[in-house]
C-alpha cells in the first residue's frame, strides 16, 4: 500500500520560491489555512500539513508525540521541497510542530528554514497547563461546531493537549528570524506575553501583528493575515541591517 503524503501544496512550483508552511492549531482534522494560502502572492507557495491519523491520514497509526508528528512532516517536506526556503507559520500546538521543524532543519539543512511565524501561543517552556485546557475549552465554545463536529474535534483536542502537556525543550535555542502574531481578544495568550519567545528564538525580530478577534482570528481575517504573512516574508528578504532594526 502507498503510503499517502502528508502535505498538501498550494501554488505553481515553477514559479514560486519560497514556500510558507502552515503548521495546523490543535483539535485540526484538516488544514484551516487553505484559504489563506490562496491568497498569497504567486512568488509564495502554500504547504498545508496534517497530523497523522485525522483528515485526509485518518487511516494511519495516530503519531502520539509532537516529535512523532515532526518526523512524518520533515520525510515528505525534504522530499517534495528540497532546497527550498520555508517560512514556518505555527499556530496554537503548530508552534510547538514550528519551532521542532526548525531545530531539526537547522541541525540538517535539507530545508532553508528562512523564519519562524508564532501565533497565538505561550512560549515552549510555559508551564501551567490547567491553563491550557480552560482556555481551548473557551475556543471550542467560540467555534459553535455541530454536536458531531464538536464530539470529533473534543478527541483530537484531547491528543493535542496530552501532545502539549508531554513535549520537553529539546534545544535550547533556535536562530532563525521570529514574527509573533496575536489576536487581541485572545483567551490563551496576550500578544504581550508572546515576546517571551526571544529566548527561544534567537534571530531578527522581525515585529508582533494584531488582529481583531480571539484565539481563531485567522478564520475571519483571512485578507489580514496573508497580508502580514506577505510583509514578514518581505521583512526576512531584506538587508541583515534592516531586519535587526525590526522595521
Amino acid at each position: 500500500m502507498t503510503r499517502k503524503h502528508s502535505i498538501v501544496i498550494q501554488g505553481d512550483r515553477e514559479r514560486a520560491g519560497d514556500a510558507v508552511v502552515f503548521l495546523p492549531p490543535a483539535g485540526s482534522t484538516t488544514s484551516p489555512y487553505l484559504p489563506v494560502g490562496g491568497r498569497l502572492s504567486p512568488d509564495l507557495l502554500a504547504v498545508h500539513c496534517e497530523i497523522p491519523g485525522r483528515g485526509r491520514l485518518a487511516d494511519e497509526q495516530p503519531a502520539g508525540t509532537v516529535q512523532k508528528v515532526v518526523d512524518r512532516w520533515i520525510a515528505d517536506l525534504s522530499c517534495d521541497l528540497a532546497g527550498r526556503r520555508l517560512h514556518l507559520f505555527g499556530h496554537s500546538l503548530g508552534t510547538l510542530f514550528a519551532y521542532e521543524m526548525a531545530g531539526r532543519f537547522t541541525a540538517d539543512p535539507i530545508c532553508e528554514v528562512a523564519g519562524l511565524l508564532i501565533s497565538g501561543a505561550r512560549e515552549p517552556g510555559y508551564v501551567p497547563r490547567t491553563l491550557i485546557a480552560t482556555a481551548f475549552a473557551a475556543v471550542r465554545a467560540e467555534r459553535r461546531l455541530t454536536d458531531e463536529e464538536e464530539d470529533a474535534e473534543g478527541v483530537h483536542v484531547t491528543a493535542d493537549l496530552q501532545m502539549r502537556r508531554e513535549y520537553r525543550v529539546a534545544q535550547e535555542t533556535v536562530r532563525a528570524p521570529l514574527a509573533l502574531l496575536c489576536g487581541r481578544d485572545d483567551k490563551f495568550v496576550r500578544p504581550e506575553e508572546m515576546v517571551e519567545w526571544k529566548k527561544f528564538v534567537t534571530g531578527p525580530f522581525l515585529g508582533t501583528f494584531t488582529f481583531d478577534g480571539g484565539h481563531d482570528y485567522y478564520l475571519a481575517g483571512k485578507d489580514l493575515l496573508a497580508s502580514a504573512i506577505k510583509e514578514i516574508v518581505d521583512r526576512m528578504n531584506q538587508s541583515p541591517k534592516r531586519i535587526r532594526s525590526g522595521k
